[in-house]
């Protein structure tokens, strides 16, 4: 049975603090700061580091490796996001999976916008890489720390950073003007377990909860 490890670096957010050297309200500090950021795991066989790498301010690249791995991994953090974004190591979950990939979750600290990655060791294989995640960082979003959300404004999709098993769930209909910028003029909350995946979706002001029954 493989093994796994998920570091969870999380905290409070959604309380609108500040950037140091500008009067904008943001979702979390924006304050500039050029350090790298440092994830390990503690497999007991295989060491494993990924590292996001800040210039400006701003992410620039990440690298990832285990022990083992004939050369370490290494990409532009702007493949993954369509647009500017602030980061901040409070607001990064990392989850190491095994000898297969690293998952990387993140919410934007401009505009609380979530992003999914899914970092595979090996060339080749298809990943999920999506800037319409709904992490377990917004304090609204109640999930498993085994699993990651996201959506494409007309389903809700599941996946076990742990076991690779996939669950979705249909909103009925496709909520064309979700903004994933401000994703909860349209979606409320969400508790996500692995036995059941519950939306409470906004339409024209009005709650439409959805939910539905999973085994991951």
């Amino acid at each position: 049975m493989r093994n796994f490890l998920l570091i969870a670096i999380t905290a409070v957010f959604f309380i609108s603090c500040t950037n140091s050297s500008k009067s904008v309200t943001t979702y979390c500090d924006t304050t500039c700061s050029n350090d790298t950021l440092k994830f390990y795991g503690d497999h007991p066989k295989w060491k494993q580091s990924l590292t996001i790498s800040i210039k400006d301010c701003k992410p620039d690249s990440i690298t990832w490796t285990y022990e083992g791995l004939e050369s370490k991994r290494r990409t532009l953090f702007s493949d993954y996001t369509p647009q500017e974004v602030r980061i901040n190591k409070s607001n990064i979950n990392v989850a190491f999976q095994d000898t297969v990939a690293v998952w990387i979750s993140f919410n934007d600290c401009f505009t609380g916008r979530g992003y999914l990655v899914e970092l595979p060791y090996r060339s080749g294989k298809s990943t999920i890489k999506t800037s319409a995640a709904l992490n377990s960082i917004d304090k609204k979003f109640s999930i498993d720390p085994d699993l990651r959300a996201y959506t494409d404004r007309g389903n809700i999709f599941v996946v076990n950073v742990t076991n690779g098993k996939n669950a979705q769930m249909t909103f009925k209909e496709n909520y064309a003007d979700m903004d994933f910028n401000d994703i909860h003029k349209s979606i409320d909350t969400i508790n996500v377990t692995k036995s059941r995946i519950y939306v409470k979706l906004l339409k024209e002001k009005q709650e439409v909860p959805l939910e539905k029954n999973i085994s991951l």
